[in-house]
């Protein structure tokens, strides 16, 4: 089946059948940011930007994302957003162990794009919602704080976290 897609802001078409999970159709088409982990949609390791939002493409029919617009991590991490997250986990300590790369990324995003400013609630539910334990997390949190900061700056806004 010829699903057509927008990946990475490049307007394709994904020739699978259309219960091939989106993962290994990504996977097939070249990018290499998705991970295979517990195809149960919980480690994060396949995450992507789906309509902007972070989804498991591990658990997601390819036929599902006919028409929509995908970014996977390759693009993301050079886009304006993407270097404030990784100067922001840069400044944090963070070495990411890449299992948890863009569910990482992502996760933050959807963070920063939903709150100027993150409650201490929010930024608690954002680390736990992540499986991995390559960093601990408090150094995550503060990673988010930084891109937060980034942000903020980058924008022109007033920075009221640090």
């Amino acid at each position: 089946m010829k699903i057509p897609v927008t990946l990475n802001e490049e307007k394709i078409i994904i020739d699978e059948s259309p219960d091939t999970f989106l993962r290994e159709s990504l996977r097939n088409s070249g990018i290499l940011s998705i991970k295979e982990g517990c195809e149960k949609g919980r480690c994060g390791s396949c995450t992507v930007l789906l309509d902007g939002k972070p989804v498991s493409s591990c658990i997601l029919p390819t036929a599902i994302v006919k028409d929509c617009k995908i970014i996977t991590l390759e693009h993301f991490i050079k886009t304006k957003d993407g270097q404030d997250i990784q100067k922001g986990f840069a400044t944090a300590g963070i070495n990411l162990c890449g299992f948890c790369n863009a569910s990482r990324y992502f996760s933050t995003y959807a963070l920063l794009n939903k709150s100027y400013k993150p409650t201490q609630e929010e930024l608690e539910e954002t680390a736990n919602s992540i499986e991995c334990s390559c960093i601990d997390k408090k150094n995550f949190i503060a990673g988010i704080l930084y891109a937060t900061a980034n942000k903020h700056e980058r924008e022109g806004r007033k920075n009221v976290l640090i």
